[in-house]
């Protein structure tokens, strides 16, 4: 369980939106152990504070992907500014507009990172035979440097299960997926008004309620 999406669900609570987000958050609970306890067994980790991977790479998302981390920049995020960050990214820009150099982790959204994020170093893919394979990032082949394979028969999963068990969440939009500041920026306008009509008060508007996220 992951304290900042329980309380987001809650929040959002009685409405369709935290319904789905309930659904997400149990499929990412889910992800975290099965990819804990998979990294545990085969002492596969990747050295604390590198966040590499993320420096240029903007993530595809799902819809309800796209939703949970508008929630979280509308309601618990203290930097308002991020939002202007995912709506107004430069053009020439090769890297996640959510990216931060000064923190550990390098996410601004850590608590909800998509499934994409979750996943890479930590999960095989599935090959075309139906054998699964993880390769060592090359930014931490100092804690992990060897290719584990793994057959068929051992029943392990891949990136292409987990994927698949998201993409069920969106069944009824196409399945599409976009880069992370597209479907947000384009989640942000329908979130922001489920969360009014709930009397939820988002940061930086001028009513003086306070919200009940950022406490």
């Amino acid at each position: 369980m992951n304290y900042e999406r329980d309380r987001l669900v809650q929040a959002l609570s009685g409405t369709f939106l935290g319904d789905e987000l309930k659904a997400l958050s149990d499929v990412y609970d889910q992800v975290e152990e099965e990819t804990n306890a998979f990294c545990h067994t085969w002492n596969v980790s990747c050295t604390f504070g590198c966040g590499s991977c993320c420096e240029h790479f903007v993530p595809d998302i799902t819809p309800v992907e796209a939703r949970l981390v508008a929630a979280y920049l509308l309601l618990s995020c203290k930097d308002i500014s991020l939002l202007d960050k995912v709506q107004n990214k430069p053009s020439d820009s090769d890297g996640c507009p959510l990216w931060r150099k000064d923190d550990p982790y390098h996410c601004s959204v850590y608590p909800v990172r998509p499934l994409i994020c979750r996943l890479f170093g930590q999960c095989p893919s599935r090959m075309k035979d139906g054998s699964a394979e993880l390769r060592p990032c090359k930014f931490h082949q100092q804690t992990f440097n060897q290719i584990l394979s793994f057959a068929p028969s051992d029943g392990v999963k891949t990136m292409d299960d987990y994927g698949m068990q998201l993409r069920s969440l969106d069944s009824g939009e196409g399945n599409d997926v976009e880069d992370l500041d597209k479907a947000v920026g384009e989640a942000l306008s329908s979130v922001s008004l489920i969360i009014r009509l709930a009397g939820i008060a988002i940061q930086g508007d001028d009513d003086s309620t306070p919200s009940p996220m950022a406490s």
